[in-house]
Formats: structure tokens, sequence, C-alpha cells
């Protein structure tokens, strides 16, 4: 049976096994679990390790070696399977989650504009590190929010949101015009809405340039953003040498108009991508995306 780390991670199965490791295992020896699942994820050649080696092919300037590209893998592997572990150990102490998080300025900040007081803005994040402890803490220190979620969640993903329920977060799931319409409304009343920006949409035919390449990744933040007039901030979980996830936060960027709205929209989604590039650039290896943003390259590097 071929590995599939996404699917095992989001699936019912996976979470509660994660919960029982974390409820079970000391933090030592989960992070000891991980570092032997990520060893043995990496070797694995099947599709969800070739995008996860062509991704990083990719935001490694293009230029990395096969030897490179699998300690890359090794490296991914690793830091997921360590994110997992520090969730899951303290998935049920809010002030340790809270002592993972460090209350920066870029976190009050955060706070602050999500306050009914400010107005609204629609904060996106790429698939980097913790950024579920991140979240939770965030929540724990007093965010309010409304996130949206996949519109037909796996009963992993509802484990998940059911988690992020208890934390105090909105969890809304997209399921068409109605979804959007919650989002705006929300926006416009100075609310903060909460998505990820890096998943690829499979057959999407309008595509943005993300790292200098085109990438059927999503767009319905912007159209959102747009309709709302609201900024847009992108945001970040990151792992330093402190052994904390720290927020990234960027500067709000305000939605630019256009004559031509599909112009519009391509301008503002690639300004919010420049910014997600640079964040993740700070580090690779903590890009946790295992889906083929650039399915071309997928096919440049291992097609027959």
């Amino acid at each position: 049976m071929k590995a599939n780390l996404q699917a095992l991670s989001n699936s019912q199965f996976g979470v509660r096994f994660a919960l029982w490791i974390g409820r079970t295992l000391p933090l030592s020896w989960s992070y000891r679990v991980a570092d032997w699942i990520a060893s043995w994820f990496a070797r694995q050649d099947n599709p969800m390790t070739r995008a996860l080696r062509a991704n990083q092919w990719v935001v490694r300037s293009e230029n990395a070696t096969p030897a490179e590209l699998d300690e890359a893998a090794r490296q991914v592997f690793r830091h997921a399977g360590h994110c997992f572990a520090d969730l899951y150990n303290n998935l049920y102490d809010p002030a340790a989650l809270k002592a993972l998080t460090p209350y920066t300025p870029q976190v009050e900040r955060l706070i602050r504009t999500a306050s009914p007081e400010t107005p609204g803005a629609f904060l996106v994040a790429p698939h980097m590190s913790a950024f579920d402890i991140l979240l939770l803490a965030l929540a724990y220190h007093g965010l309010r929010a409304k996130v949206l979620s996949y519109g037909d969640p796996t009963r992993g993903y509802e484990l998940q949101n059911q988690i992020r329920r208890s934390a105090g977060l909105e969890i809304i799931p997209v399921s068409g015009e109605n979804t959007h319409q919650q989002a705006i409304d929300h926006l416009r009343a100075g609310g903060l809405v909460i998505t990820g920006v890096d998943r690829p949409i499979p057959g999407k035919a309008h595509r943005l340039r993300f790292f200098g390449r085109p990438s059927p990744l999503p767009a319905g933040h912007i159209r959102i953003a747009m309709a709302a007039e609201v900024p847009v901030l992108v945001a970040a979980a990151h792992w330093q040498s402190d052994q904390k996830y720290h927020l990234l936060l960027s500067d709000p960027i305000p939605m630019q108009p256009h004559a031509d709205r599909g112009e519009a929209i391509r301008r503002n989604g690639e300004a919010v991508l420049k910014v997600i590039e640079g964040f993740i650039r700070r580090a690779p290896e903590q890009w946790l995306m295992y889906y083929p943003v650039w399915p071309e390259v997928v096919e440049e590097l291992y097609g027959d």
C-alpha cells in the first residue's frame, strides 16, 4: 500500500492515533516516533513524496540536487512530525499551548485587529509549521474569528474542527455563495476571517504566479476581500531556535481596483502570494505542503 501522510494525518484514525500518542508517551518519545516515521516516509516513492519534492525544488530556486531533495523531504516530514507531537502532547493544556507561542507585538496587533472596534481584515495563511498550535494559542489569548474550512471534511478534519471550536473559534465549512456572503458580512462588520491559501485546486483553469510559476491556487479570499473592501493580512507559524512557534504577520495588503475584474483578482492574488513566498523562503523545510502546487514540475522531475 502506498504511503500517504496527508490522508493518514487527516483521517479519524490518524488524529485519534496522534491523540493517543500525545496522552501516552513523553514528548521526547513522541519526537522519536515522529523521526522514525519521517525517515520512512521520506524514502517512499509515491505521488505524495514526489509532490513534496517538486514543491521543494521550486522554492529552493530549482537547482537542488536529488540528494538535496532527499534531505529536504526528510526535514519536512521530521518538522511535521515534531509539530504533531507538540500539538497532541499539549492539546488539552491551554497554558502549554500559549507558552509554545510567544506573545509578541505581532500577536498583540493581530488580536487588536480582530476586535469589533477596528475595520475587518481577511487573514490568510500558508501551510507552514504548526499553524494549528498558533491558531489555538491565539484563540486562548482572546482572538475571535471565523475560520473557513473544507466543505466536505473527513472525520479527521471534523475532529480537528471540534478542537478549534472548543478554543472559541467559529468554523464555517466552505459551501458556495452562502459561505462567501457570511464572510463578507462578517468582514464588513469589522470581523476577522481566516483561511489557508496555498493548497492547489485540481483542474482550476485560471492560475496565479507563485515563485515565478503559474499555479492552480485558490482566489476566493481575494474575491471576498474585494467585495467587503477590506485588506488581506498574511500570517504564518515559524519555529525558531528558542523551540517556540512565532507568528509572522504582514502589514495589511489593500485590495487594488482595476477596470478588468479578472485582472484585479490576479494582481491582488499575486501580491498576497509574493508575501507568502518571503515567509516560505525563511524556512523551506517548514512548508508542509504535500499536494502538487505546480503539477507540471512533478512531470518535469519524474515524468516517464
